[in-house]
Parts: structure tokens; sequence; C-alpha cells
């Protein structure tokens, strides 16, 4: 199965009062949420298969290719 760059989340959420004044009981909140964290400029990596994923294609060609873009900002080696 391939990775889709998402992880669950929980967390318990305790007995509260509401708006209304009701009492709510407690319960668990279940969440998606993205399994990526950035790397570098332009650049950021999937925190459970590894992988590494662009912001442009013109990124991508920059990290793997070495090509030089002067109109991008901080892509300088």
């Amino acid at each position: 199965m391939s990775c889709n760059h998402q992880r669950e989340t929980s967390q318990w959420v305790g007995e509260f009062e509401n708006d209304w004044g009701y009492v709510e009981p407690g319960h668990w909140h279940y969440e998606t949420v993205p399994a990526t964290v950035d790397i570098d400029l332009h650049r950021y990596k999937c925190t459970k298969c590894g992988e590494v994923m662009y912001y442009s294609g013109r990124a991508r060609e920059f990290y793997e290719e070495g090509k030089k873009f002067d109109w991008i900002e901080g892509l300088k080696k």
C-alpha cells in the first residue's frame, strides 16, 4: 500500500460545559493531519515514508538536476 502522507490523531476531550450551559460528556476527537514537515527551502518530507516532495517543478529541477534559476529567491548552490 502506498503512503498517503497523512496520519490519524486522537485526543480525549473531557467533560465540559458548552455555550448553552449544558454539560457535554467526554469523547474521543479524531483528526486526519498531514504527515509532512518542511526540511529546506522549497522542499518538504513525509515523516511516515521519507519521500521528499517539492513546492514547484523548478525547485525539483534545482535539487535533482542542479539547474539554477536566478529569479527564484534562495535557490543558490
